[in-house]
């Protein structure tokens, strides 16, 4: 069984416990204005090129393909969209094991959505664990329950983002309104299963959420930690590169508004920490 991923990144540190290794998949549905991965929108394979890298060697003649990004002297193409083997990627992966075991860490499954294409990272998920490696999933959660699921025997923590209660707000930020998000949320409460919260604090477009956030998630069961991300605009070197329209928003969000917000999301009771602090 073969999947598209953008790449791997190793000796993550931000997406759960101890030392990670973190895959990330192609393809998301939705389209987050603040997204700070535009390579894993797409589902399909991509050529970045960062022109202030390029020395004029003229080896890729001009053309921006999976062959000349590998050729590339000086990076300056990257290529997203590897095809890989389920259990060819795990044994990838499992180069990493004395890191895991020594640093309580793991493997963990993000985006994109890597929920999106849920055969494979079901397989993926389950491979890893017959290796006694944890996972977890970093999920938007707009994705089929059946997945879900499925996928719960095989991850010790889902990474889970809330980026706003109201419809209206979530769907002007991402594309999508949240009613399947907050459904397949609450399953995941009712399963047992052990929920980080992930909310990206952006101001002026997200930041007046924070009380509807923790007025839903009071006395919901499973939740671990509320973890708030300070907004930062340092993916727009790629959506250049990638040739995309750099939605980003233009506005500062600052450790005082991280601050608040965790200020207000304890006042429910909530396990709710300051990104910036702990990572």
């Amino acid at each position: 069984m073969t999947g598209l991923i953008s790449g791997i990144k190793r000796m993550e540190i931000h997406d759960g416990d101890g030392c990670r290794t973190t895959v990330f998949f192609k393809g998301c549905p939705l389209r987050c204005l603040w997204c700070h991965n535009p390579e894993s929108i797409s589902f399909a394979p991509q050529v970045a090129f960062f022109r202030e890298k390029c020395m004029g060697c003229s080896l890729c003649v001009g053309q921006r393909t999976e062959k000349t990004a590998e050729n590339c002297p000086t990076c300056a193409q990257i290529f997203y969209g590897r095809t890989v083997e389920a259990e060819a990627l795990v044994s990838e992966l499992a180069q990493d094991e004395d890191y895991f075991r020594n640093s309580g860490g793991g493997v963990t499954l993000s985006g994109g959505e890597c929920l999106m294409q849920g055969d494979f990272a079901v397989e993926v998920a389950r491979l890893l664990k017959e290796r006694g490696i944890s996972v977890f999933v970093d999920t938007c959660g707009y994705v089929k329950r059946e997945i879900l699921e499925r996928i719960v025997p095989y991850t010790d923590r889902f990474l889970y983002d809330i980026k706003a209660i109201d419809p209206a707000v979530h769907r002007r930020c991402t594309g999508r309104e949240n009613g399947l998000i907050l459904e397949n949320l609450a399953f995941l409460s009712e399963r047992g299963c052990d929920v980080e919260i992930r909310y990206p604090l952006v101001k002026d477009y997200n930041d007046g959420e924070c009380d509807k956030i923790g007025a839903f998630l009071q006395g919901m069961k499973g939740i671990s930690k509320i973890k708030v991300l300070q907004y930062h605009s340092f993916a727009a070197s790629r959506y250049e590169a990638l040739g995309m329209e750099n939605t980003l928003p233009r506005v500062v969000t600052t450790p005082q508004d991280v601050a608040q917000a965790v200020e207000i999301l304890q006042s429910y009771g909530l396990p709710a920490v300051n990104g910036i602090s702990e990572d």
